[in-house]
Order: C-alpha cells, then structure tokens, then sequence
C-alpha cells in the first residue's frame, strides 16, 4: 500500500520532470523560432529571445512587445497490458492546451537592454478512462507553470553580447488515480492537489563575427521546486461494514505531503549562417540533465501504511535534442519557414507510466512571418510532433505494453516595435 501510495504521490513532483524528459516540456515559446523548429539560439532575434537567448535584445531597438499563444493538441494511446490482453488498446482522451507568451524589451542605450517574459515552461497532461486498465497509475494529470522572467543583455563589444535573467516560477499540479486495497476487494478514487514556487535563472551569449555568421549558448542551471503541504484524498465507497470502513479510512488517511524536486540544468548551443541575403540556416544542440534525479524522497504530515516517508529511485538519464531550421525571406514582408527536431527519451524504460508518457520523438514544422508595416509583425507556424512506439516489458509497476503518441501544434505571436 506505500509504495503505491508512493508511486502516487510521487507523480505530484515527478510531472514537472517528466513532462520535460518524457517530451511534454512546452519549447514552443514563440511562432517565428518554432517554425524553425526551435532552432533559434544563435539568431534571437525577436522578442522570444528573453526564453531562447536574452542576449539577442541587444539587436532589437527602441520598445517591443511581443504576444502569441500556442494550442497543443497530444494524443496518447496504450495497448495491453500483456499480461492481461496484449491487444487491448485504450486511447487517452482528447485534450487541447493553449499555453501563452509575453514578451517585452527595451534598448536602454547602445549597449545595455532589458527585457521581461511571461511564459509557462512546463505544463500539459493526460486524461484515462476511470475503469481502464491503467487506473491504479493514473486516471488524470494536470500540470501549469508559470515563468517571471526578467532580464539584462549587454554589448560587451561589436558583435558580442551577454545576458542574464531570473525567473519566479510558480507551479501547480492535480492528479487523480484509482486505488485498490486487495484486502477488502474495494477501489477507491485519489486526488492529489499541490502548488510549488521557485527561483531559476537563464543566461545567454550571442556572438556575430561577421554579417552572415552568427554563435549563440543558453544555460540554465538547476532550479528547485519545493511542494509543500500538498493535499491528498481518498474516496471509498461505502461498503456496509463499518469496521472495514474505518480500516479502510485508517490506512488511507486524508493527508498532507511535501518533496523537494531539483529540476536538471539545460544548455544549448547554436550556429546561424545567411547563406544569401534571403536564405538564412540555423543548427541547435540542446541538453537536459536529467542524470542528477535519482531519487525521490516524500514526506507525509501523517502515517500512510504505517510510514511517513519513502524514498523511490528514479534513474533518469541525461536526453538531448537536435534542432534544424530554414528562413527564406520571399520580399520585403514575408517570410517563409522550416524546421525539424530529434528529441531523445529521458526516462528509462522500466520507469515509463501512463501519466506523462513519452519517447523518441520527431517534429517537423513549418510557417511565415508577415509584416503587416513598419510596427507590426505576425509570425504563425505548424508543427506535426510523431513519437516512436515504445513496447515496454520490464515496467517496474507490472505494466507492460506499447505506448503511442503524437500531436499536433498550431501557434501566432504578434511583435510591436517603437
């Protein structure tokens, strides 16, 4: 009963996690780099660059705003589980997400610019069948962040500028799932609600040593997100026996919960080169560290099966991506844009469940900017996100079977300059 309890509990600080290393972590910041697949750290040159690479303001005069939003459409399915019916297929419900974005920037003078981001990092879910196989891990995950970003880029000389940033992230997560106590032969409904804030920090660097080549690095170092004092209920039915009810309401207590979660650094490197004064490509390599999450240590305010804390092994390993993206300016107004991403698992595969499942992944994506005039740009994209079929057979919950998934993205921002 702890350890499934645990493994509930569990997802509470895992989400924030898995949604990045399981490949829900929301890239997709602004229309113009994600038509470029997010390949977009050596040019930042719109005002997305405050998440891609805040060094890039340097190159953005005057004042700019910058608002966009992007509608995130996953579909997740499972068949099996082995054990039971390997051809059993249970497809997760449909949901749609529309995380949005803010940007501003402003030249101070010649050298020095500042910028502020409203973005949300992580987020996402899933949504099961209360009665499908899979209840005892997961019936329904939600998941929001919200980044305050606010930084300052400086020319140190021609062509090279530095940046840093600080961000308050404020987080909050539901999650419900099934449980079973053998004993009695009873399920019972979890719900799992609780709130996290913390401190993170970005940094960039931006160096163009001539018109046509541009480097770029974004880094961001570990940030720790503290759950504190996280609400976890239990709904059993009545069973008629008032002494198996009271057992039941015993070892299933509604309680409290807290655990510290050390999200992993990320860093990104990036080339841009304008082959033509139309034609301009850009390479990213980008990194998470997720090898530094090995375990996870959760406290409880009261006994759950006789215990108030448990320690779980996770065994992340390190993922990383590899971005590639196009821009042909057809005239004055309107460009053209293309891009493809690789995006590695993170989460080994005895560790993959049906909350936030996730694998390899491909995506292609495609969109334009338009300059509406001198003031105002629209940029739009979409973008196709397949994910491998992953068969899993040694899961450490029993729960083998083959897990599918891909999606569909669609997204605007709209750039205001003085």
């Amino acid at each position: 009963m702890l350890k499934k309890f645990t493994v509930f509990f569990s997802v509470l600080v895992l989400s924030a996690s898995q949604v990045s290393a399981s490949g829900f972590s929301i890239y997709e910041q602004g229309a113009k780099a994600t038509a470029m697949g997010g390949a977009f750290i050596a040019q930042a040159n719109d005002v997305s660059s405050v998440f891609y690479n805040p060094a890039g303001i340097t190159g953005l005069s005057g004042l700019n705003i910058g608002l966009g939003a992007t509608i995130i459409m996953p579909q997740f399915a499972f068949q099996g589980p082995t054990n039971i019916d390997p051809n059993l297929y249970t497809r997760a419900v449909d949901q749609v997400f529309p995380p949005p974005t803010f940007y501003l920037t402003y030249q101070v003078n010649k050298s020095l610019s500042v910028g502020f981001g409203l973005y949300a990092m992580f987020g996402l879910g899933s949504e099961w069948d209360k009665n499908w196989p899979g209840r005892q891990l997961a019936t329904k995950t939600d998941l929001q962040t919200v980044y305050l970003n606010p930084v300052v880029a400086y020319e140190v000389m021609d062509g090279l500028s530095v940046a840093a940033g600080v961000s308050a992230v404020i987080g909050s997560v539901s999650l419900g799932k099934s449980v079973y106590y053998g004993p009695r032969n009873v399920f019972g409904e979890s719900k799992l609600e609780a709130s996290a804030t913390g401190i993170g920090f970005n940094f960039g660097l931006q160096y163009k040593p001539t018109d046509e080549l541009s480097f770029g690095v974004t880094y961001r170092p570990n940030t720790l997100l503290a759950f504190e004092g996280g609400d976890a209920t239990f709904d059993f039915p009545v069973t008629g026996d008032a002494a198996t009810d009271a057992e039941i309401a015993a070892l299933f207590p509604n309680t409290k919960g807290s655990a510290d979660l050390t999200l992993p650094t990320l860093l990104g490197v990036g080339i841009s080169y304008r082959f033509t004064k139309d034609l301009t490509a850009e390479f990213n390599w980008m990194q998470l560290g997720w090898s530094s999450y090995d375990e996870l240590v959760v406290k409880f305010d009261d006994p759950v099966g006789g215990k108030t804390e448990s320690v779980a092994e996770r065994k992340y390993e390190d993922s990383f991506s590899l971005r590639l993206g196009v821009e042909y300016q057809m005239n004055d107004d309107l460009a053209l844009r293309v891009g493809y991403v690789r995006d590695n698992k993170a989460v080994p595969d005895e560790r993959v469940e049906p909350s936030l499942p996730g694998g390899n992944r491909d995506l292609y994506s495609v969109g334009f900017g338009y300059k509406i005039n001198k003031n105002l740009t629209v940029d739009g994209f979409y973008l196709l996100l397949l994910q491998e079929d992953r068969t899993i057979t040694n899961s450490v919950d029993g729960f083998n079977g083959t897990y599918t998934g891909m999606g569909n993205l669609f997204g605007f921002s709209f750039q205001y300059g003085l």
